[in-house]
């Protein structure tokens, strides 16, 4: 061995020859760090050996160990009987090595205390731990093991918390044992640190292991439950987790298969080179899986099936398994864009029109909005007659399909609003006219949905000369202030052989004859009724001398809602006062008399 980046100096004594030197002073050497490194004299060992004329060796820090100024002293002491018969030269053999200033060994050092209950270790406070080494090198510290007392069993996992110093400083690993592959009975941790740049003293580590656990002998081995959300997938790539309940130490199968019968890997987490995979129930109660989930460009399946087949001592609960075969099975959809169509019912309407104006909205399945999503639709209805508002639209006035979510494929949309340009009532020359329609959408469902906008409830059936065709009630409202609408106006009429019958018509069919009764007549009033009750309002029903109906007799029904948005349903019945043809006036009034007007 050799000084390594450092370098030591010589001495000399003088003494007469051929006599003892006696209390000569020693000989003192310096050891001196070259640039940039620093020395300990723990670093260096004197090997010296039996040297003649030489009693000992010393070596010692001049100030401080591997402070910059520092540098070694080596005290050679001679032998005070040794006589020189002339000049001779001693030679010393001191081995070491000065280190770069940024390798001086540092140390991290703390205590740590546990808190244990049932648990063949008891409770410690302040146990010391330290290590030294080089800065960002890892020294171990110290291993620990919990064991749980006999019978028991961690039923939470002991835990540790680095309640005083740096998480970043230290690294915890953990094996665990477990008692028939289900009851966790002991945890062993080893501490390990990161040696810091700059001694660190006072840190501590807090451990909790409670085995509050009772180990049970003997389970009845049934799967009680599977949660998992089973709502439509969208086509990105997504993630679902999957949770087995059940007895511990029930066993059970999981398998899923996509519309290609292509098995899910567990371990790859992919749908390649997959396969069923088997798990027992652990004190957890539970088993989770995560099922990542491929994106997509077409729809697709994915059907899971869970069994206990395969295992003599598990069953699946009737809940899951109410055919008792140990088998349950369910999918999950992967679902592309659903449609929402707004439309009118223009190609079923009574009259004739030369559009069927529609307009599209896509969404994925289930996803929810922060907030309700707005869509507007544009819907623009030409004819080559003219087309004349009784009223203006309603949202009432739509027929929804699959929007109301009242089951689990329906979509959750409501009309907002509904508006007609031109809007001017009972108007003629127009023969084009567009609705703005706002949809309120909380989320897609599984299923295209629509809102089909009824035209026979606003407007007027198209007036034909000669035979065919229909005549529209167009009824008023009067009283309670004003602002009352009246609409879904219908009766039931059959003139009898060879005439065109009515069931709950919104209409008269040209040709109808005079005398001809209008029964089981409905109608509805919305608006503000001011805070009278049903049996304070007062309705009456009235016709113009030259309208085609008489003999008009109404019955008020139910009032629903609160002021001033408030629904009041009525019957009515009546007799045409003339041949019905393209000229009828089918005008009535309703009056509305409130106990408490407004």
């Amino acid at each position: 061995m050799a000084l390594n980046n450092c370098s030591i100096n010589s001495g000399t004594r003088s003494t007469p020859k051929n006599q003892a030197i006696g209390t000569l002073a020693s000989v003192v050497l310096t050891i001196k760090p070259d640039a940039g490194y620093v020395v300990s004299a723990s670093d260096f060992t004197n090997n010296t050996g039996s040297v003649t004329g030489i009693a000992s060796v010393a070596l010692t820090n001049t100030t401080t160990a591997y402070a910059t100024d520092n540098k070694i002293s080596v005290t050679v002491d001679l032998d005070n009987s040794f006589s020189p018969s002339g000049d001779i030269t001693l030679t010393i053999d001191i081995d070491g090595d000065a280190i770069l200033s940024k390798l001086v060994p540092k140390t991290i050092s703390g205590t740590y205390d546990t808190t244990t209950t049932n648990c063949t270790v008891a409770s410690q406070s302040g146990v010391a731990y330290s290590a030294t080494g080089i800065p960002y090198s890892e020294q171990a510290l110290f291993t620990k093991t919990f064991t749980a007392s006999s019978g028991k069993f961690f039923d939470v996992a002991p835990s540790y918390v680095i309640s005083t110093g740096y998480a970043d400083s230290y690294t915890v690993s953990v094996a665990d044992v477990y008692s028939n592959n289900v009851y966790l009975t002991a945890r062993t941790y080893t501490v390990k640190a990161k040696i810091p740049t700059q001694s660190i003293t006072g840190d501590n580590i807090d451990f909790t292991a409670q085995a509050n656990g009772d180990i049970t002998t003997t389970s009845t081995g049934k799967i009680t439950a599977v949660r998992i959300n089973s709502a439509a997938l969208p086509y990105q790539r997504s993630t679902r987790q999957i949770a087995i309940y059940g007895d511990v130490g029930a066993q059970f199968t999981l398998g899923i298969v996509n519309e290609d019968s292509t098995p899910y890997n567990f371990i790859d987490l992919n749908f390649v080179n997959g396969g069923s995979v088997s798990a027992t129930i652990p004190s957890t109660g539970s088993v989770r899986f995560d099922i990542n989930i491929p994106a997509v460009l077409d729809d697709d399946q994915y059907d899971f099936t869970l069994s206990t087949t395969a295992f003599s001592g598990s069953q699946l609960s009737s809940a899951l398994d109410p055919d008792n075969n140990q088998i349950h099975s369910f999918s999950i959809q992967q679902l592309g864009d659903i449609t929402y169509t707004v439309n009118t019912d223009a190609s079923s309407d009574s009259r004739t029109y030369t559009s069927n104006p529609s307009a599209v909205h896509l969404g994925t399945p289930f996803f929810e909005f922060e907030g309700q999503k707005q869509v507007t639709s544009t819907l623009t209805l030409t004819d080559d007659a003219d087309i004349v508002l009784t009223r203006l639209p309603l949202a009432s006035d739509f027929i929804s399909t699959n929007t109301n979510s009242s089951n689990s494929t329906d979509s959750s949309i409501d009309i907002a609003s509904v508006t007609a340009n031109p809007a001017t009532l009972n108007a003629a020359g127009n023969q084009s006219i567009t609705f703005t329609v706002v949809s309120n959408i909380d989320y897609f469902g599984t299923v295209a949905s629509s809102h089909t906008l009824d035209l026979g409830n606003f407007i007027a059936a198209e007036s034909v000369s000669g035979g065919g065709g229909f005549r529209q009630y167009t009824p008023a409202v009067t009283g309670a202030g004003g602002g009352l609408i009246i609409a879904n106006v219908r009766a039931s009429y059959n003139p009898g052989p060879s005439y065109l019958a009515g069931l709950n018509s919104k209409n008269v069919a040209i040709g109808t004859p005079n005398d001809t009764d209008l029964y089981s007549g409905t109608g509805a009033l919305y608006g503000n009724f001011y805070g009278n009750s049903v049996s304070q309002i007062t309705l009456s029903i009235s016709a113009a001398g030259s309208s085609a109906i008489d003999n008009l007799t109404i019955t008020r029904g139910t009032l629903t809602g609160q002021a001033p948005a408030q629904n009041l349903y009525f019957s009515w019945t009546g007799r045409t006062s003339e041949a019905i043809d393209a000229s009828s006036d089918m005008t009535f009034t309703v009056g509305v008399a409130l106990a408490n007007e407004p």
